[in-house]
């Protein structure tokens, strides 16, 4: 009987993993089908961007790359294919829709083959525009047809977020290849048509993946990889809005097209962490319930340390802008961004003390970490106060601008002693835990020290030579905490990383630092190099910010 039990016991977690691995290859297929939508439409625009002689180089080198994918990923649906991670799915009707689009792709492929050759006529081309939406319409069955193998299956809940994720993919270049059809005038009120409901589609698709939609059966989701992701897509998209409509009018069609294209890149890393999110689906269901609350304490500690890590940024951010406006550089781009970050240092300071949803952050109930929220609140207010007068255009005196040198660093150290008591309140045994929380400040940190030296260099420009040494202990200190980072440091409770995003994104960092050093060690700058400074800045912020993320959000360090 106990061997029964045994041999039981066995079957149940070998059949687990069975599944594990069957639904891990059913979200690549998904993923690599529906990319295949994608391709069709990439395929169409960069032969119609040959056609129009724009870069035409490139654009075969890439039509070359695009065909050979499709081919690829086509007989890798069919057969299988390991270097892919592909695997034939035995089901009788996916194969014989696979078939059908086979049957499309290889005269689809000739014609290609005459465009990649220059021997191509005017016929090519119209094949091409003519038939594509056949091709992708066929391989958009077989995409849901993978997609509908996993209803009723629990463990696979995102799987048709998968594919209508994977689908805003070949929305992209099918708005690029309408607005190039549109150019060249083939059959222009059909593509205008096509355009304006692929722009609505990709819409409400964006929103429903973040939100969900019971009509597109979207269930949403909240990992926060995959959020801030998306989250990136909807910024650029938002932004793409007057270029898309100048477009239709026959302006900016070149820059909406290179748009589209990173706003593809930038969907499909979306669609990258939805695949990998279906690995860990099923140990995080497992682990939920014993780990849920510690896991959900040790957050709520990271996003605190790392939003009040942020205010020490935004302090020495908001003293740069203010210089920058003095000194007439960029005003009005300057002005703007001055108004976001003393509106997001206020909003953070209210989050600490009320909580804000948006922000995720709750309120402590400690008493000494109320007293530290209350001092930086009295060392804010006035330091808001002169902000709003530089923002209003009303400081000819220079008077507000000589309050925000002279209190930035009284504001600056108010803040940082915040961090330093939201990291102690984090009472863990945990030694890992604590390190972790230990980083997501020290890196936090450094996200200040890229905004001091650039604000120290630009005083040091205006001739205040105090302003030199304190710049030289900042780029030491940026350098030391860096190295610390990458490398470990026992003695400051630094642990070396071994997850290969964080490393990656730290060797990034590490890059552009390199850069940025000996200018900023340049004892008298030219005004290109100086330019180049308040250029390379915001970069070195912007990549040592997701490095921060990354801290905080990565299971593994």
């Amino acid at each position: 009987m106990k061997k029964i039990t045994i041999f039981l016991s066995f079957l149940v977690l070998f059949s687990s993993s069975l599944f594990a691995i069957s639904d891990k290859e059913l979200a690549v297929s998904i993923n690599l089908a529906g990319k295949q939508r994608m391709l069709i439409q990439k395929i169409t625009k960069e032969a119609l961007l040959i056609h129009a002689n724009l870069d035409k180089s490139t654009n075969i080198d890439n039509l070359k790359k695009s065909t050979k994918l499709f081919d690829n990923i086509l007989k890798g649906l069919i057969s299988g294919n390991k270097s892919l991670g592909l695997v034939a799915i035995d089901d009788k009707s996916i194969q014989k829709q696979l078939k059908i689009v086979d049957d499309l792709w290889k005269p689809f492929h000739t014609e290609i083959d005459k465009i990649l050759s220059e021997k191509a006529k005017e016929s090519s081309y119209k094949f091409l525009e003519k038939n594509n939406m056949t091709l992708l319409k066929e391989m958009n069955k077989a995409v849901g047809m993978y997609s509908s193998q996993s209803r009723g299956n629990s463990k696979l809940k995102l799987a048709n977020d998968i594919n209508l994720a994977g689908k805003q993919r070949m929305l992209t270049q099918r708005m690029g290849k309408d607005l190039l059809a549109i150019k060249n005038n083939l059959d222009k009120d059909a593509h205008i048509k096509d355009f304006e409901k692929s722009k609505k589609l990709f819409s409400r698709t964006l929103k429903g993946l973040l939100h969900g939609d019971k009509e597109l059966k979207l269930v949403g989701t909240k990992l926060p990889k995959i959020v801030n992701q998306l989250n990136v897509v909807d910024k650029h998209w938002k932004s793409m809005q007057p270029i898309l409509d100048n477009a239709l009018k026959g302006k900016d069609e070149e820059k909406v097209i290179t748009s589209l294209d990173t706003l593809l890149d930038e969907m499909n890393q979306a669609v990258i962490f939805y695949t990998q999110s279906v690995n860990r689906q099923e140990q995080r269901l497992q682990f939920a319930s014993i780990l849920g609350n510690f896991m959900n304490k040790n957050k709520i500690s990271k996003k605190r340390v790392n939003l009040s890590g942020k205010q020490r940024m935004l302090v020495q951010r908001m003293t740069k802008l203010s210089l920058l406006i003095s000194s007439n550089i960029n005003k009005e781009v300057n002005r703007e961004k001055l108004i976001k970050y003393s509106k997001l240092y206020d909003k953070t300071l209210k989050a600490f003390k009320e909580g804000d949803k948006d922000l995720g952050c709750i309120p402590s109930k400690n008493n000494d970490l109320q007293k530290q929220i209350d001092l930086v609140e009295a060392k804010w207010k006035p330091f808001y106060k002169n902000i709003q007068t530089i923002i209003d255009g009303k400081d000819k005196d220079k008077k507000a601008l000589s309050y925000l040198v002279s209190k930035n660093e009284e504001l600056l150290k108010v803040s940082d002693d915040l961090v330093k008591r939201f990291e102690k309140l984090n009472n863990s045994e945990n030694y890992l835990e604590k390190a972790r929380l230990h980083i997501v400040n020290i890196a936090g940190r450094q996200r200040m020290l890229s905004q001091k030296m650039t604000k120290e260099k630009l005083l040091i420009v205006q001739g205040k030579k105090e302003y030199i040494s304190k710049l030289k202990g900042t780029i030491k200190l940026f350098d030391d905490s860096l190295n610390s980072l990458i490398n470990g440091n026992s003695k400051e409770g630094i642990i070396k990383p071994s997850n290969k995003k964080i490393k990656e994104q730290l060797d990034k960092v590490a890059k552009i630092w390199s850069k940025l050093k000996p200018l900023y060690e340049k004892e008298k700058p030219t005004t290109k190099e100086l330019a180049l400074i308040i250029k390379m800045n915001p970069l070195l912020l912007q990549e040592m910010n997701k490095m921060v993320s990354m801290a905080e959000a990565e299971r593994e360090y």
